[in-house]
């Protein structure tokens, strides 16, 4: 099992399963089922599926919620809570978005996500680091993909604000855009400190969810049941992949 934030860019990514649970008793059958399946590394807890849930008093969601899953498996657990504008369900404020978050630290997953483009992605950052919690800072493109070159300024502009770890996602509309994506991550995985994440999604993008690793993404998204993101593949495929590709049996 590779812990968060990840392994470093030349071993095998590490294979994120997200749980899109709209009830904590869905999210302890999603859990249990992901306990039962070999390959998994790490769990991403997708808030937002409980968006109705997402009030003032929070804090003792994530906390029972994080029980919830701890209860099946060990697993290391990434919480997000994803918000419109990034393809999500939550529909938060800055304020409201930067007060879950903070409560989401508090419960105290092994990492949280954080948009970028959020106002107070850098001080949301700096409360991760002071608890002990890792930082996922994600940027998503539902409409088109950046050259390269943008996309590695982005994944820079993370890891200066002090991101654990950096991630895009992008919307391909043909092949070309697809190496863009493998392109920023090589690229990145040269010139940055920090493990990086780059998927294309959809049916085009999913090229990337299988052999992002070979250029240089430090981890992928599977699933379990429902998926998260258009293009997602099964963990057991994702790992079957991997497999050949590291040559193993």
């Amino acid at each position: 099992m590779k812990s968060l934030p990840f392994v470093a860019s030349d071993q095998l990514p590490a294979v994120i399963v997200p749980l899109v649970a709209g009830d904590l008793d869905e999210l302890g059958r999603l859990a249990a089922d992901c306990a039962q399946t070999p390959g998994i590394d790490a769990l991403e807890w997708r808030v937002d599926a409980l968006a109705a849930g997402l009030t003032a008093e929070a804090g003792e969601l994530f906390s029972v919620g994080l029980a919830a899953i701890r209860a099946h498996t060990g697993l290391p657990v990434l919480l997000t809570i994803r918000t419109g504008s990034e393809g999500g369900a939550a529909n938060l404020d800055e304020d409201a978005y930067t007060a879950r978050i903070r409560q989401a630290i508090a419960a105290g997953p092994a990492a949280v996500d954080i948009e970028f483009a959020r106002r107070d992605a850098g001080d949301l950052i700096t409360a991760a680091a002071e608890a002990g919690v890792a930082s996922v800072v994600s940027a998503h493109d539902f409409t088109d993909t950046p050259p390269s070159k943008q996309l590695l300024r982005t994944l820079k502009a993370m890891a200066d604000l002090g991101a654990d770890v950096a991630k895009v996602a992008v919307m391909p509309h043909d092949r070309s855009d697809v190496l863009e994506a493998l392109k920023a991550a090589d690229r990145g995985r040269a010139r940055l400190r920090i493990p990086i994440i780059v998927i294309a999604m959809g049916r085009r993008g999913r090229l990337t969810r299988l052999i992002g690793g070979e250029f240089g993404s430090a981890a992928t998204f599977a699933t379990v049941g429902e998926g998260s993101a258009p293009g997602q593949v099964s963990a057991s495929e994702v790992l079957q992949t991997l497999q050949i590709l590291a040559g193993e049996d």
